[in-house]
């Protein structure tokens, strides 16, 4: 006899916990074995004898597993469910590593050593938008065949539906986050140069504008709506948090902040405040 009854959440949340601590392990070992030679080995060495480093790992992995574990806590564990984790966890898994091998190839060719921390910040905060760009594009794609990767049928419904706003904000994601990069690596002694930048830039920018010009037009009114909400609250949100920054700049508290960091500053908080915007009218839970 059927049981639709569900899982408890604890369940949910001690299996997919589980399966993100092991791809967190995956990622780590991956990740040093890219950067060192016998990265594993000098891991596991470093271990007995590194209370930090074991410390930071160990942390590391609490909070992967909270964090997968909390955010599928209502997935029920089905085989589909979990192939489509396993699909997205490999995909996310190679790109990281992608990102992590690009990075250290430059690092070794000298370019990063140049680079400080407002750079350093934008390129992290670049790569992530790329990263993600990318990874909505790959879901988005995935809908249109067998190998559907979004679990739940209503939210695929309105992803084909709205295909064209989709595929418009994954690519306005990393056109924005290839500027970001861009910048970061640009300047004298550096990756690009300055000219080159600014050619790129100009560009993007165009693209940008495009791209936002007809997400716009194709948005419906609750859309426009969030997008009103959401540049409003990145307003307060700017005016908290960067003017209380050039604050205490004038003041002397602080440091006072580079282009690059407004920049990024802007970055943050805007896709802070759309998720601000959005959970307030509970479109994050399911």
């Amino acid at each position: 006899m059927a049981n639709d009854k569900r899982a408890p959440s604890w369940c949910n949340f001690a299996v997919w916990g589980a399966v993100g601590a092991w791809g967190y392990i995956l990622v780590v070992c991956g990740a040093v074995a890219i950067i060192e030679d016998d990265g594993l080995g000098k891991l596991l060495r470093a271990l007995p004898r590194s209370a930090k480093v074991a410390a930071w790992i160990g942390m590391g992995l609490v909070f992967a597993t909270a964090v997968v574990g909390f955010s599928n806590r209502k997935r029920p564990v089905t085989l589909r469910n979990f192939r489509n984790f396993v699909i997205r966890d490999v995909t996310v898994f190679i790109v990281f590593l992608l990102f992590i091998w690009g990075f250290s190839a430059l690092a070794r060719a000298g370019v990063l050593g140049a680079l400080g921390a407002s750079e350093w910040a934008a390129a992290v905060t670049g790569s992530v938008l790329v990263f993600f760009g990318f990874l909505g594009g790959l879901v988005m794609s995935s809908i249109h065949t067998s190998a559907n990767l979004v679990d739940y049928e209503m939210a695929a419904d309105d992803m084909r539906e709205r295909g064209g706003l989709f595929l418009c904000s994954f690519a306005w994601m990393v056109a924005w986050g290839l500027l970001q990069i861009g910048l970061s690596l640009a300047g004298s002694g550096k990756l690009l140069s300055p000219g080159a930048a600014l050619a790129g830039a100009l560009v993007l920018i165009a693209i940008l504008s495009v791209l936002g010009i007809a997400s716009w037009r194709m948005n419906d009114e609750l859309g426009r709506t969030l997008s009103r909400e959401a540049g409003n609250m990145a307003f307060y949100l700017i005016l908290l948090v960067g003017g209380g920054w050039a604050m205490l700049a004038h003041l002397g508290f602080a440091a006072a902040p580079a282009p690059l960091d407004w920049l990024t500053l802007f970055t943050v908080l805007m896709f802070a405040a759309s998720f601000i915007a959005v959970g307030r009218r509970k479109l994050l839970t399911r």
